[in-house]
């Protein structure tokens, strides 16, 4: 190993800086472009790492440890758990934690530059306006509920709705009863 890698490995205690394993520990790289006077190197396990590149399947219980992490002294390591728990945000958990998580200013600013920026979902109605969590819809046509016996009708009211937030022409809703995926085609939001 080199200088820097025998470097790392003691500063890590021959531990992974996330999960403290000592089993197939390799050296990751936090990508840190313009924010060069932070060291980015850090020393993980495989199966951290596989998880992270999504080579195997994201284990929500191992990740928990970034409870712990988002906290670690070594810079890089906080910048990492802030873009995991990004990453990760399809637990609520993760939600909390990183509204619990202070970083100085320089290091959430290089933490911000290496996540990955999805365009946001708008949800609109068949006029163009755009829909919020809560608002209120009316049916502009008579609609089949799939695995249902029953049509949605013209004129239904929707009161609070649900947006979906991995597609932008579905919302959520009840009618008659049921908890239903409508397309925002067919839906008038009222005032």
């Amino acid at each position: 190993m080199s200088k820097l890698d025998a470097k790392l490995l003691n500063r890590a205690n021959h531990k992974c800086e996330l999960c403290s394993s000592e089993q197939n520990l390799v050296q990751f790289k936090v990508e840190n472009t313009g924010f060069d006077q932070f060291e980015n190197e850090v020393i993980i396990c495989s199966n951290c790492e596989e998880q992270i590149n999504e080579v195997i399947p994201v284990d929500e219980n191992h990740w928990r440890l970034l409870n712990d992490s988002i906290w670690h002294p070594v810079i890089a390591i906080q910048v990492l758990s802030y873009r995991l728990l990004h990453q990760f945000n399809q637990f609520s958990w993760t939600r909390d934690l990183i509204e619990m998580m202070y970083m100085e200013e320089e290091v959430k600013n290089w933490a911000d530059s290496g996540l990955i920026k999805t365009p946001q979902i708008v949800h609109k109605d068949c006029n163009g306006n755009v829909l919020k969590k809560g608002d209120s819809v009316v049916l502009i046509k008579d609609l089949d509920v799939k695995g249902t016996s029953f049509v949605a009708k013209r004129g239904t009211a929707v009161h609070n709705i649900n947006l979906d937030h991995e597609n932008e022409s579905h919302i959520e809703g009840r009618v008659n009863s049921q908890y239903i995926v409508i397309l925002t085609q067919y839906v008038k939001k009222t005032k």
